[in-house]
């Protein structure tokens, strides 16, 4: 009988995947219809989230699963493959903004609502932490490696897919946190560091397996002799996978993040000869700040500054669901920390880090942040140009 005739469906597998892939299709397929065009989620992420969808569906419903009941060589690549190439991909393709629009507009907004309470932001906050998501993802793969535990995984399928989850949940944080995370392209030098670590203890975890002088997990020795296969030898064989090809996976990942931080910081190098135009912005509202010291109405300046309405601007900021992903003084419930707070953008010299603070750059990266800033964590939403306006003179009350 050949291997390539077993395919794992196990509900417990199987359902999970297919509801994440419905729903990332309905959020796409709402998402882009909302804003006319594939704005929002650009094709480029929604094809990373296909391919790591379809990479952890071999991984675990493909012969690949089968065969890791028998081999632990085997097991270890459809390991590899979970952590190291379908979770990046998936993290990249920003699968939460998409399930969330996979919901009508009044149930997403009830959802949004519930995930901005102080107490979930904070725990947010403290997993998504570059620290916290390291020690988070060492932590599941050391502790899943412990023969108690990966024995307890082989002999009941219920806690091999709480395995599988943990090691996708750890990983999927950790790779968010690396490149969505709260300093954006300016912690890429941080999360090389992070990314060469993990190489680190996960190689020195591979190495012990290798140079083990019996088997780890009596489960293989047991397969061994009913397969005719040396479980030592397929145990060493498991330890050069972790230890050498996925090694070299994370030196190519690490040296990507390194050629991102290394071009975000030449262009802020670039960029520093636009500082003229900031400094002029900032001679205006300090004027504006000073008018309004002596009794005028910051209202009045702003609304100078960009042609919009402070007021329609505080009700485009809830129709937007700007509050989803920012901390903004003034709106009610907006304490969210996916993105930087807005606390005080108008006396800031940038805006995403690197475009000069001006109306016009502000009104721009409002309606198409992907143009201003490919790549960006801030999608675009089809933000009308008198939305924007309007959104901007809110923004430049906030001083």
């Amino acid at each position: 009988m050949s291997a390539f005739e077993h395919w794992e469906l196990h509900p417990a597998v199987a359902a999970p995947l297919l509801l994440s892939a419905a729903m990332y299709a309905a959020g796409v397929a709402r998402l882009w219809s909302r804003t006319h065009g594939r704005r929002g989620l650009p094709t480029l992420s929604v094809a990373a989230f296909a391919a790591g969808w379809l990479v952890a569906a071999a991984a675990l419903v493909s012969p690949i699963a089968w065969l890791s009941g028998i081999l632990f060589s085997v097991h270890m690549t459809q390991h590899t493959l979970l952590m190291l190439i379908a979770a990046p991909l998936m993290a990249f393709g920003r699968p939460l903004f998409a399930f969330l629009w996979a919901f009508p507009a009044a149930r997403r907004e009830r959802i949004s609502t519930a995930f901005r309470g102080a107490r979930f932001l904070r725990l947010w906050r403290s997993a998504t932490a570059p620290l916290a998501a390291f020690l988070i993802q060492a932590a599941a793969l050391w502790m899943w490696h412990l023969p108690v535990l990966y024995q307890a995984a082989l002999a009941d399928e219920s806690v091999h897919a709480v395995q599988h989850l943990s090691f996708v949940a750890a990983a999927s944080l950790f790779w968010w946190a690396m490149v969505h995370g709260r300093y954006g392209r300016q912690g890429y030098g941080l999360a090389v560091v992070y990314v060469f670590l993990t190489a680190i203890h996960s190689g020195a975890l591979g190495a012990l397996l290798t140079v083990a002088p019996s088997p780890w997990y009596s489960y293989y020795v047991s397969q061994g002799a009913a397969w005719r296969v040396d479980p030592l030898g397929d145990q060493q064989l498991a330890g050069l996978l972790m230890w050498i090809p996925a090694g070299v996976v994370f030196i190519v990942l690490g040296l990507a993040l390194f050629a991102a931080w290394m071009g975000e910081a030449e262009r802020r190098v670039r960029l520093g000869a636009t500082d003229a135009a900031s400094r002029t912005l900032l001679v205006l509202l300090a004027a504006a700040a000073f008018s309004s010291a002596c009794g005028a109405d910051f209202t009045h300046e702003a609304e100078t500054l960009t042609g919009g309405s402070v007021h329609q601007g505080k009700t485009a900021i809830g129709k937007y669901g700007c509050a989803g992903c920012h901390t903004i003084p003034g709106i009610d419930r907006a304490r969210a920390t996916v993105g930087p707070p807005l606390t005080a953008i108008a006396q800031r010299h940038y805006l995403g880090g690197h475009l000069v603070n001006t109306p016009d750059n502000m009104i721009k990266w409002i309606q198409y942040p992907q143009r201003a800033d490919p790549g960006n964590a801030m999608p675009n939403l089809g933000v009308t140009d008198q939305d924007a306006r309007d959104i901007a003179a809110y923004l430049y009350t906030l001083r």
